[in-house]
């Protein structure tokens, strides 16, 4: 980028630890809000032979949901029932707008934002699912972005231990025609987007 004429000033971006928190609850609100209608009825997969409408609903969504979306169903209906609404939805809330306008104050030092996609590099499918508190973390750099509802891209960067790195190309408000076109300069120069990954083997 340095030798295709940008220039580079380091920035702050000092909330980012409290993005995760307030994406999940967002994320688990909608799970629980959207997913309410997948009864068997009228969307999504039905259960054979129900023996009555309770044994439709409940043996459609054990069959027909994850662990993890049933996961995200309870604590979204436990953020979103009466007693705790305040205490974490509206919190939450709260933190998207400081979020917000973390990078609005960014955005008025630099054009646009270079940032990573993951705090690591890809890591091997089925890896981390045991351990769904390190699956979230790995969400930290891009979450920000989708709370503040800024554009972003993704773009391919390079290797280490022959797995793929990611770096996010974030720009304001409406900036979407800009970013492509950044992003397509660095291809123009690289070719990192044209390797496949050695473990990665459609064949």
């Amino acid at each position: 980028f340095e030798k295709i004429g940008f220039n580079f000033k380091d920035i702050s971006l000092p909330n980012h630890n409290l993005a995760i928190p307030a994406y999940y609850i967002f994320a688990s609100a909608e799970a629980s809000s959207n997913l309410s209608r997948y009864d068997g009825i009228k969307f999504g997969h039905r259960c054979s032979e129900p023996k009555n409408l309770e044994d439709l609903y409940l043996r459609t969504r054990k069959e027909g949901f994850g662990t993890e979306v049933k996961k995200r169903i309870m604590i979204g209906a436990y953020a979103l029932s009466s007693g705790y609404y305040d205490e974490y939805y509206m919190r939450a809330l709260k933190i998207r707008r400081i979020i917000r306008d973390n990078f609005t104050l960014a955005l008025k030092q630099v054009d646009y934002i270079f940032a990573p996609t993951s705090p690591s590099i890809a890591f091997n499918i089925g890896e981390k699912t045991s351990n769904a508190t390190e699956m979230y973390l790995s969400d930290i750099y891009t979450t920000p972005v989708n709370l503040s509802g800024l554009p972003a891209i993704s773009i391919p960067i390079g290797f280490s231990n022959n797995l793929p790195i990611g770096m996010q190309i974030i720009g304001n408000y409406f900036s979407e025609h800009n970013i492509l076109d950044i992003a397509n300069l660095f291809q123009k120069e690289t070719d990192w987007h044209a390797r496949i990954p050695e473990k990665f083997n459609h064949e």
